[in-house]
């Protein structure tokens, strides 16, 4: 094989594309059509010679191939970066400030690795952290702010990310609710209960509120609060619903003896992604944080999605 035939974009396609096992999740994880990333594909298949990716039963599993190359891509990909970058990075030496903005859940359950390792790899390093809303898009433009882990379904063409996961929506309510006779909240339950909203950190309720819309229906906001513990406390203290992406539910019903339940319709699926402005893409100092910031999100336990969306 010449390696001038190899597109270093299929590179990138091949390790999204053997991480997710999925074409779909691939191209939102690179931020692509989905017909972009089937001829992405379709090249890879025939450059390999191997399918990659096969069906089995109602998923799609990778073949031996595909699997020995998940092993190697990733440092792969690291080496080339590497290769490419302009300048050398010394993070033990480096002197800046870096303002990141995130959600308040971000902070309690993720944050304190992460910086515990970019304070021991990068001593000089200033980190400033704020509480994501969706008009900091024209800060990260403006050059205020220089990276944002939130949640995003559309990322404007200007701006860089990675797609860190992704999740459905699960309901919490307190542990004697009414409610959770005979496997409810139904469609009709939820619909006519009182809800908790969380204002801050982004917008968590647009395709829930729009798919509820959808079916004719609206939720009645009782209690919108900024910060996910307080909605907690009032989820233990009172008949009101509060609606979360699951990994958060499962993650954080446990303090105050919360019910987890599925949500009774169907949302599009929230997106979790780690952004920033174009023309940082190649600053060695910000590709430095940010690829450990996604290392943190990634691997963290409190990163995964929920497993179970029935329990008391």
């Amino acid at each position: 094989m010449e390696l001038s035939r190899i597109n270093l974009n299929l590179l990138t396609a091949l390790h999204q594309l053997l991480r997710c096992r999925s074409v779909s999740q691939a191209a939102r994880a690179l931020f692509v059509t989905q017909p972009a990333m089937s001829r992405n594909l379709a090249q890879l298949r025939t450059l390999l010679g191997d399918p990659l990716l096969v069906r089995v039963g109602n998923q799609m599993q990778l073949t031996p191939r595909a699997e020995a190359l998940s092993a190697q891509i990733a440092p792969l990909l690291l080496n080339i970066e590497s290769l490419l970058m302009p300048d050398h990075f010394d993070p033990a030496l480096f002197q800046g400030r870096f303002n990141i903005a995130i959600t308040d859940y971000t902070s309690e359950h993720i944050l304190p690795t992460l910086v515990e390792d970019l304070c021991r790899t990068a001593p000089g390093l200033q980190l400033h952290f704020h509480l994501w809303e969706p008009a900091m898009i024209t800060d990260l433009r403006e050059g205020r702010m220089d990276l944002a882990a939130c949640i995003l379904n559309e990322v404007p063409d200007d701006i860089h990310g990675r797609q860190v996961g992704e999740d459905s929506y699960s309901c919490l309510l307190r542990a004697d609710h009414p409610l959770l006779a005979n496997d409810g909240p139904d469609l009709d339950q939820y619909s006519q209960a009182d809800h908790i909203s969380i204002s801050g950190g982004g917008d968590k309720n647009r395709a829930l509120d729009n798919a509820l819309a959808a079916l004719g229906r609206l939720r009645r906001i009782r209690i919108t609060v900024p910060f996910f513990h307080s909605a907690l406390a009032f989820c233990a203290s009172s008949d009101g619903i509060l609606t979360l992406p699951s990994h958060m539910a499962e993650n954080l019903r446990q303090r105050h003896d919360l019910a987890l339940r599925p949500l009774p319709f169907e949302v599009e699926r929230v997106r979790y992604s780690l952004i920033w402005h174009q023309r940082q893409q190649h600053d060695a100092a910000h590709r430095f944080v940010r690829e450990r910031f996604y290392q943190a999100l990634e691997k963290s336990s409190f990163s995964k999605p929920a497993s179970s969306h029935k329990q008391k």
